[in-house]
């Protein structure tokens, strides 16, 4: 196998490769008949390749392999020593995505495999870089595996604008806790207080004598929980940018229960909608279906929704379906949630089950399909108000919005209006 090196890749005209089909999973490609296979083992800064040739298992053959390459030197030997015909498989991992777009960057075929599978085969007596490398080419070759969908660069980023928001908010929960717990070890308790006002803090700091340690605790809790705070605000502004900019998004909001950070996750968690090909399938994938066990001719026993499938989306659904149901029976909705709340006895399977019927209403709002499950006008106007509130008038005037909240909103509806209402029809390529 010719020797790599490390220097940058000579400059060509290659033919970019196809991005792979825009499905959540899919099975892996046919091995290429005149090309390689090329497993690769990731980490955040080493790279360890192993070469093979072959159909299957059987006639797989090693060429050779490479071990720590930096990402530089990786990318240089790809550029060099393969072609369009080759095919790179990595391991579903934190920087896979990444290099996958580095690869397409340069011509060359990459997929991503699915972790589960891949795991599965590893040896529990002698694992090391090399072997893993070999490992993730003949797991492909054994069987076809399923494939990881990678997403465009655009979801990529909104993924993980919507990573650092979920962070930002969990962190800012986290500094108001632990502001609490203090005050109470000092037998304070700020009752319905907002602990991020001025005026909290004087209280507090008025409700007993406190030592010059003890003050410089308060001033480090108060402190974190402001600069928390500012950071949550900040990345909700950016949010909520996304959102103004995007038409899908503001049609989203149209649905109830559906508020800035929700639309903003649906098209950063589901991208292309068309990899769903049914609204059954968006909510499996957001684990909102129902599981169920059964043996033999045993009972069928129904168990929950949970811990499967895209946890932060769903986590936003189930919010959204407990503040319909809190709404009462002011919405067709709510009045279906509450009537299966009386049959069923059971609070939380009302709720699933709205969150559901919210997540295949999207799946229709994503497709263009006409939805049935709307806010009504004043609801509307109350998110679009709010959204506009956020950007405040400065930046509203620099994304066109105009200044004034009334102009603002008008806007916002024009944005989602001009959206065409025909239904996407049109699938992406590759296997179903």
């Amino acid at each position: 196998m010719p020797t790599a090196t490390a220097g940058p890749a000579p400059a060509r005209r290659v033919k970019a490769a196809e991005p792979p089909p825009a499905y959540e999973t899919y099975l892996a490609p046919p091995p290429p008949k005149d090309g390689r296979l090329i497993g690769v083992d990731c980490h955040p800064d080493l790279f360890t390749a192993a070469v093979f040739t072959g159909q299957s298992v059987h006639d797989a053959r090693k060429l050779g392999v490479r071990e720590n390459l930096s990402l530089e030197a990786f990318l240089a030997w790809a550029a060099q020593d393969f072609g369009p015909k080759d095919l790179f498989l990595l391991e579903a991992s934190a920087n896979s995505f990444e290099i996958v777009y580095r690869l397409h960057a340069l011509g060359r075929q990459a997929v991503v495999l699915e972790s589960a599978y891949v795991g599965k085969h590893a040896s529990n007596y002698k694992d090391n870089d090399k072997l893993a490398a070999a490992r993730i080419a003949l797991v492909y070759l054994g069987n076809r595996v399923p494939c990881v969908w990678v997403p465009d660069e655009r979801t990529r980023q909104r993924r993980e604008l919507l990573n650092a928001y979920t962070k930002a908010v969990s962190d800012h929960t986290a500094a108001g806790n632990q502001l609490k717990g203090y005050l109470n070890e000092q037998g304070i308790r700020l009752g319905k207080r907002n602990p991020s006002q001025p005026a909290t803090r004087a209280w507090v700091e008025g409700r007993r004598a406190w030592s010059a340690v003890q003050l410089q605790l308060l001033d480090e809790a108060f402190s974190g929980l402001a600069e928390s705070n500012a950071r949550r605000a900040r990345l909700c502004r950016l949010v909520a940018e996304e959102v103004s900019q995007e038409p899908l998004m503001l049609r989203t909001m149209k649905l109830l229960g559906i508020g800035i950070i929700n639309a903003f996750a649906i098209l950063a968690v589901v991208g292309d909608v068309r990899r769903f090909a049914q609204p059954q399938k968006l909510a499996a994938y957001l684990g909102l279906n129902p599981g169920e066990k059964r043996s033999g001719k045993s009972k069928e026993i129904k168990i929950g929704i949970g811990r499967r499938g895209r946890g932060d989306l769903r986590q936003l659904l189930v919010q959204a379906a407990q503040a319909i149901l809190r709404r009462g029976q002011a919405t067709a909705l709510g009045k279906w949630g509450w009537k299966l709340f009386a049959r069923k006895g059971h609070r939380n399977i009302a709720i699933g089950a709205v969150a559901r019927k919210l997540a295949m209403q999207v799946w229709h709002v994503l497709m263009g399909n006409p939805p049935t499950l709307l806010e009504a006008g004043k609801g509307l106007t109350v998110k679009l108000r709010k959204l506009a509130v956020i950007l405040g008038p400065k930046r509203r005037a620099e994304l066109g919005l105009g200044t004034g909240l009334l102009a603002s909103i008008a806007r916002l509806r024009q944005r989602f209006a001009e959206l065409p209402e025909e239904p996407l029809t049109s699938a992406p390529p590759g296997p179903v």
